[in-house]
């Protein structure tokens, strides 16, 4: 009897580690999905978002964004410092934080799980001779969620997530179709306006007319903060679809309401992400 009971003990353990073993196995590819950049960048130290926080608390992590520009003034953690990954002088400008800040890792991060600059910015500075570089690969989408009090959303602490953030909902629903954007470009009172910078802008959007070349550092300061032609429908594309994301949160402070993105921006139309030389 008393082997019997051993028996089933041993067994009922042997079950428990099994059913363990296969649980961690199958959650393995879910975890690499939901953030497929780490099996790309296997060399890149990642982080989590409440472990980043905790150093950042303790002051022992400098966050870096390698966003460009537009995106940072939009939104950010607070401290944290701006080095744009496409800089000439990225690994100099890196390599002088690190200086300024001995003993403290350096967190860099870019627009979440999707976004691959996180991983290229910390092996980028890791290269040039700079120490405890992190990947925080959950990015700022995670961060302002998690922790909006340590957020600045158009140079503001965040208050109420829920209403200050724009969800994937809100911004899926201002996109519309090539076919829905030239309906509504023939429409009296609209407006077409391209943001694409010279080098992005090679060719034109075929069948639109009237078009508006105002890149978005121009736009944003001199036509959305001066909150030109209110009156009219705005219907705007950038290259991929992605910079709209981060100039709806203008247009929304500047009280702006009848507003379209084109849905994949001028890639989706033309087929090709082409440069001016």
């Amino acid at each position: 009897m008393r082997f019997k009971n051993q028996n089933m003990k041993r067994s009922r353990l042997l079950s428990a580690i099994c059913l363990t073993i296969t649980l961690l196995l199958a959650a393995i590819p879910l975890y690499a999905a939901e953030f497929p950049g780490r099996s790309q960048y296997p060399a890149a130290q990642v982080i989590s978002s409440d472990d980043l926080h905790r150093l950042f608390k303790a002051d022992k992590a400098v966050l870096v964004d390698v966003r460009s520009v537009i995106e940072y003034s939009v939104i950010h953690p607070v401290g944290a410092v701006h080095i744009n990954l496409s800089s000439l002088s990225f690994e100099r400008e890196t390599q002088e934080l690190a200086a300024k800040h001995p003993g403290k890792q350096l967190a860099f991060y870019c627009n979440g799980v999707t976004c691959m600059r996180s991983y290229e910015a910390s092996i980028r500075a890791s290269e040039s001779g700079v120490a405890n570089t992190l990947a925080y690969d959950a990015g700022i989408p995670d961060w302002a969620v998690k922790f909006p009090a340590d957020t600045l959303l158009l140079g503001q602490p965040i208050t109420d997530p829920g209403k200050q953030l724009i969800s994937d909902e809100a911004f899926a629903a201002r996109n519309i179709s090539f076919t829905e954007f030239r309906l509504a470009a023939a429409v009296a009172n609209s407006m077409v306006i391209d943001v694409r910078d010279h080098v992005q802008r090679d060719r034109n959007l075929p069948d639109l007319s009237g078009v508006r070349h105002i890149p978005l550092d121009n736009f944003i300061p001199n036509f959305i903060e001066r909150k030109a032609n209110q009156d009219k429908k705005l219907l705007i594309f950038d290259q991929v679809g992605r910079q709209t994301l981060w100039l709806q949160y203008y247009l929304e402070a500047n009280g702006y309401r009848d507003y379209a993105f084109l849905q994949g921006g001028a890639v989706a139309v033309l087929g090709t992400q082409e440069y001016q030389r």
